[in-house]
């Protein structure tokens, strides 16, 4: 391999004149974490809220009969119990690409 100085043209060591030169670099940090959610379904209840409708149902007209529609609001609790962890792993610097490859 060759030296550090060997990888520039002799012509790169004499400008005439101090020049500034800004260089940037990016580097890739990243940092997997591992999420594990856990929920739990109570017991399920139900309750009647309010009284009972009845309607009839005009868009199914038959001519041999009556169709009726009963609805009735129910009120349901689930009960949900939620457990949530995340455990972060070993950071990963990548500063040339590399990784990808």
């Amino acid at each position: 391999m060759k030296e550090d100085y060997e990888l520039y043209g002799a012509a790169d060591c004499m400008k005439p004149d101090k020049m500034e030169t800004t260089v940037r670099h990016f580097v890739e940090v990243s940092v997997p974490v591992d999420f594990c959610p856990e929920m739990k379904v109570g017991k399920i209840e139900a309750e009647l809220c309010g009284d009972p409708v009845v309607m009839c149902d005009e868009c199914k007209k038959n001519p041999d009969g009556c169709r009726l529609v009963i609805a009735q609001k129910v009120g349901i609790r689930i009960p949900l119990q939620v457990k949530f962890c995340a455990e972060p792993g070993e950071s990963i610097t990548d500063c040339c690409g590399c990784m990808g490859m």
